[in-house]
């Protein structure tokens, strides 16, 4: 080592143009926390999920809550004002798409079949025209806790980027939103922003919050400790540069690579200040220990060989130290989780960056500048106290091993009892604090409407037009009620199908209704309300029979000029929509007849009524029904408004048509009547192959995730055979990221044990030594995990971490302890005395260690994420547990079976 240092000043110059290399780097540094990025490129939920992207573009959005304190949102002001607001935000060069209530697409059905047109045509003007605008939209559900709350106070403005922008682009948009929509804001409304697109960015910023203000309060922290300790300026500038220089060269490499900055690697600065230090600790404390050693003053050759001295008596534990640390880092590339993956990658380079530097620049340094020097006045930086305490301490507990193993097996037992109430859940939104603005906007959103977090279902069949078949079609629809009626956290479920029942239901408009097709249920009331002025249909006695329409079983021949349209093609030998490609003979066609609506002048007696609403029951499917789904039903008893038509087209009888052949040119039919786009929901506008399911969950939880999916696999089955159902979108793949963490966690804990029990056995050449290696990091593993599930802490991408890096700097403390121990049992069969003075020396830097990179972590405890906060919680947990095993059970176990490789020279 001594030739080596010769060259320092080498070394020095060498090491400043790598550092300067790396900091030039910086800036090109990209933050990304996409739940994409979770996933690995070759994992199949991602590799879907940019399948659908592909086929029917990007899924997510920027959600605008707006809710109006005064009045409803249909009031004339309210309207204007949202209708301003959307105009906006379309002059937006990012935006695609606005969607709100004043410009969304409205079916309607009318005298010559189906119009579609915009919800609002015009802004209204008085409360009248608001109220139609209301009725027409309460009509149709597909709306409902989308474009408008269950109080009607609120609405959802969904904004879509367009596709392919970076994360750049998107950030550049959402602050373009913002601040459109704050300027939107006033007395009488209130503004919200959720979507993922809006976490990535506040993520991102929130990021930066935390690097720009952490950072300095760590470096100031670890000053603080590191003077308390050496009480030397230089020294604690020393292991400063180091830590400094080694962070710049962690994130340097990652900018180099275009490796993007997540959530997870905001923690790498902050471990490397707080753990980067050990080692030049460790290498100036016992500089400064042979130093003291020397009274008065030191010449300039006794002071470089003090350095020579330290770094060859200490370059082999610091090494094995630094190796191990880099090892229990490097664990964590086996994760399959992208961010732990990187994480661990070059926070281990960070590691041997600050190992490098510590072992060599360091000592370089020591030596230039005593070359400016003549001779050296040695000060005394012995801490007489805190030796005087810890030999205190030895004596204590070194004649209470009994008490000490109970002591340990209680805390341990304990522990144990924790592991069962450790709950693995990750959700993003989740991360921010309660009281941040993304977290209210989500949790607004989840309360009023159907909420922000997204599942995709791809029904995909083999061949175009599978996706227009009447059966799968009414398959899809029953996954869609089956999910809503059975997940309370299920706030929505749209697909295809609601335009197809849509469609159905306006195009089999009844023939007394096919005039005022477009009344409102407003008309429809002041009829109600009119014929109710003579005598109340519900006690008026009546003592004739009367037989309601919507009890009849005859069926009427329609007018509607579209299946009047059909016959007449039919005639023509034409491909009809009802016309099977195998038979083109009329008289085999069904006639297609309507069910009759609702006697508009007719009265019932109180018994026809009571009649009507157990027949409307009767189709019920569950016993507590609230008013909204008892009137649906008396709708579709009554067929007022063509309710009963509200289907996919399935029933042969009931359509007229002899194959479901004809039923399928139906639904095709439909589809190319439609004007608007629906390719975000299939493949093709007239034969699709493939149908997206779009599933909005109000509670961001990955583990309402997990049942969910699970529930549309059980429910696949009664797909036929040849098609396909794929589950994936942000939830899905934040659902896969979480099932990682708990397979990536057992594979990096095993690792990190295999390496660091192979490397102490073979550094003592012992397979013993590995086990006494491992069994303080066990201790303090076991202690962290069932503190976890005594106190509730989650384990999230951000405790994940936790073992890991417990164990990679945890173990630096058993490793000097062995050093140092073995070093003093080879020259003193005194145990008692081996101890103490082991502890006096190595274990005074251990435990000043222990603390800095405490303290150091307790800096996180200030971070804007929680999965930081606990972390740096737990990682402080961690240290003081291990650092106090390797003090007090490794010496207890060392003294009591007396290991023969612990006298071994080597």
């Amino acid at each position: 080592m001594s030739r080596i240092l010769k060259y320092n000043k080498f070394i020095v110059i060498i090491i400043f143009l790598i550092t300067l290399f790396f900091l030039f780097q910086l800036p090109k540094i990209e933050i990304n926390n996409d739940i994409e990025v979770f996933l690995p490129d070759d994992h199949p939920t991602k590799m879907s999920n940019n399948q659908l992207n592909d086929i029917f573009g990007e899924s997510d959005s920027i959600v605008t809550a707006v809710k109006f304190k005064n009045g409803e949102i249909f009031t004339p002001s309210n309207l204007e004002r949202l209708s301003e607001l959307s105009s906006e935000l379309e002059n937006i060069s990012r935006v695609d798409e606005v969607t709100s209530l004043t410009n969304v697409d409205y079916i309607e059905g009318s005298s010559e079949g189906m119009i579609v047109e915009e919800l609002v045509e015009e802004l209204p003007t008085n409360i009248e025209e608001s109220r139609k605008i209301k009725s027409k939209i309460l009509n149709w559900d597909f709306y409902n806790d989308n474009l408008y709350s269950d109080d009607f106070k609120s609405t959802q403005v969904l904004i879509s980027l367009n596709d392919g922008l970076n994360n750049e682009e998107k950030e550049k948009a959402y602050y373009q939103i913002k601040d459109i929509t704050n300027n939107f804001k006033n007395s009488n409304t209130e503004v919200y922003l959720a979507g993922a697109t809006a976490v990535n960015v506040l993520m991102g910023h929130s990021m930066i919050e935390d690097i720009k203000y952490l950072i300095p309060f760590i470096i100031g922290v670890l000053i603080l400790v590191l003077y308390l300790f050496f009480k030397r300026s230089l020294a604690v500038g020393l292991i400063l540069m180091t830590v400094i220089v080694s962070s710049i060269w962690s994130i340097g490499l990652m900018a180099y690579l275009g490796i993007n900055l997540t959530l997870v690697s905001t923690v790498i600065p902050v471990l490397l200040i707080a753990v980067g230090s050990a080692y030049g600790i460790h290498i100036l404390s016992h500089y400064y220990d042979y130093i003291n050693e020397y009274q008065g003053e030191i010449s300039v050759s006794e002071q470089k060989e003090v350095v020579v001295k330290t770094v060859d008596k200490m370059g082999k534990a610091v090494f094995l130290a630094a190796l191990t640390t880099v090892a229990g880092f490097g664990s964590l590339a086996s994760s399959e989780i992208v961010p732990i993956k990187s994480f661990g990658v070059f926070t281990a380079f960070g590691i041997a960056a600050a190992f490098i530097v510590a072992l060599f620049l360091i000592p370089s340094l020591l030596i230039i500048i005593a070359d400016f020097k003549d001779n050296f006045k040695t000060k005394n930086t012995e801490t007489v106290e805190f030796k005087y305490f810890l030999e205190k301490l030895h004596n204590f507990y070194s004649k209470r091993r009994i008490s000490i193993i109970i002591i340990a097996i209680l805390i341990l037992s304990a522990s144990f009892l924790g592991f069962e109430d450790i709950v693995v859940d990750t959700p993003l939104i989740e991360m921010f604090k309660e009281d941040t603005e993304i977290r209210q906007a989500d949790n607004f959103i989840n309360d009023n409407f159907s909420g922000t977090n997204i599942m995709r279902v791809m029904v995909e069949g083999e061949k175009m037009g599978d996706l227009n078949h009447p059966d799968i079609l009414t398959r899809m629809d029953g996954l869609q009620q089956h999910l809503v009626s059975n997940f309370d956290e299920v706030g929505k479920v749209s697909s295809i199908t609601d335009y197809i029942k849509r469609m159905n239901q306006v195009m089999n408009y009844p023939e007394e209704e096919i005039t005022d097709a477009s009344a409102n249920s407003e008309e429809s009331t002041e009829r109600i309300n009119d014929s109710s002025e003579t005598s109340s249909s519900f006690y008026e006695s009546n003592s004739e029979k009367s037989t309601s329409s919507f009890y009849e079983e005859e069926e009427k021949e329609t007018s509607s000029s579209f299946y009047n349209e059909a016959e007449k093609n039919s005639e023509d030998n034409s491909s009809s929509f009802y016309q099977s490609e195998n038979n083109t003979e009329n008289d085999s066609q069904p006639e297609k007849k309507l069910l009759e609506g609702p006697d508009k002048e007719k009265k019932i007696s109180e018994y026809e009524f009571i009649q009507l609403l157990n027949a409307a029951l009767a189709r019920a499917e569950k016993q507590d029904l609230n008013a909204e789904e008892l009137i649906n039903l008396l709708e579709k008893e009554m067929n007022y408004q063509a309710a009963a038509y509200y289907e996919i087209p399935a029933d042969l009888d009931k359509y007229g048509a002899a194959t479901k052949q004809n039923l399928q040119n139906l639904i095709s039919q439909y589809l190319l009547l439609y004007s608007g786009s629906v390719d975000d929901l299939i493949n093709d506008q007239l034969e699709p192959d493939k149908a997206q399911m779009l599933i909005q969950l109000n509670d961001p939880s990955n583990l309402v995730a997990k049942k969910v999916r699970a529930e549309i696999y059980d429910y696949s089955e009664n797909f036929p055979e040849k098609y396909k159902l794929t589950v994936s979108g942000n939830a899905t793949m934040a659902l896969e990221a979480n099932d990682l963490i708990v397979s990536s966690q057992t594979r990096s804990i095993m690792i990190s044990f295999i390496i660091v029990f192979l490397i102490v056995a073979i550094s003592f050449k012992s397979v013993i030594a590995g086990l006494y290696g491992i069994v303080p990091l066990a201790f303090s593993l076991i202690i962290n995990f069932g503190l976890m599930g005594h106190l509730g802490i989650r384990l999230d991408v951000g405790t994940a971490m936790v073992a890991s890096i417990a164990i990679g700097i945890g173990v630096d403390y058993t490793i000097h302890f062995l050093h140092s121990y073995h070093a003093e049992r080879m020259n003193e069969d005194d145990l008692h005395l081996v101890t103490q003075r082991t502890l006096t020396t190595t274990g005074k830097a251990i435990i000043f260690n222990a603390i800095s990179v405490a303290a150091g972590f307790m800096v996180l405890l200030f971070s804007n994420f929680y999965p930081l906060i606990y972390l740096g919680l737990l990682i402080a947990v961690t240290m003081l547990t291990s650092s106090i095993a390797s003090l007090t059970i490794l010496p207890l176990l060392l003294n009591l079976f007396k290991p023969k490789f612990i006298r071994k020279e080597y």
